[in-house]
């Protein structure tokens, strides 16, 4: 979980009197404040609602997914399901998709606290 911390480690080290505009595109945000808009924004999405999302993944989407969330990349991913980079790829495309993420770093931080249910 070495992504998370450092996501975690970015939001405390933050100036905290600098305010970010979460209307802003993600492409024009610095890290620091995507990170920071994303863990704000987590609260929007109940764990339930949340859980309802991760069950609409496929059975080898769902693989995947647990494996992103215990850190892995998307190479260790891939050999560990022992299938292509292309088709890791092409699940992780789905996965952000119906889980409503842009990134695995968003990934980690909105589903962390479900854990690999």
């Amino acid at each position: 979980m070495a992504l998370f911390d450092r996501l975690k480690h970015m939001l405390h080290t933050e100036d905290r009197s600098k305010d970010t505009d979460v209307s802003l595109e993600h492409e024009k945000m610095s890290s620091k404040e995507l990170a920071r808009s994303v863990y704000e924004n987590q609260k929007d999405v109940t764990d339930n609602e949340k859980q309802k999302l991760v069950n609409m993944l496929t059975p080898r989407e769902t693989d995947l997914y647990r494996l992103l969330l215990e850190g892995y990349t998307l190479k260790e991913s891939a050999k560990e399901l022992s299938v292509k980079y292309s088709t890791a790829n092409t699940h992780m495309t789905a996965i952000y998709k119906k889980l409503k993420v842009n990134s695995r770093a968003e990934l980690i931080i909105k589903y962390r606290s479900l854990g690999s249910n």
